[in-house]
């Protein structure tokens, strides 16, 4: 559980994510669903390996966890990798309502 000193910090990372997602990237690489279209497809030409975009999106989110964690156990906490897994789960949930299904 975060206290009052620590919500600041988390907000701050949270609002950070929201700004990438959101701002300019939208614009320049188009809707997640499009842009990660085009990663899976990439990524299947070179693995042969199928992925749907949203699982697209968790890969970049394990990603970060798998940074976050070898970080953590060296003790150091990188705050790009909490935003950038943050803004990658903001993505997932974009993908998802984009196939009309609902994030409750």
């Amino acid at each position: 559980m975060s206290t009052d000193k620590e919500a600041p910090v988390l907000d701050d990372i949270l609002k950070e994510a929201d700004r990438i997602v959101h701002g300019p990237r939208n614009s320049d690489y188009g809707h997640p669903i499009d842009d990660y279209s085009r990663v899976v497809e990439i990524f299947r030409m070179l693995s042969g390996v199928e992925l749907h975009p949203e699982e697209g999106a968790l890969f970049m989110v394990a990603v970060k966890l798998a940074r976050l964690r070898h970080n953590y156990e060296a003790g150091i906490i990188h705050r790009d990798s909490l935003v950038d897994a943050a803004g990658y789960l903001w993505v997932f949930a974009q993908i998802v309502e984009s196939r009309g299904k609902t994030v409750r």
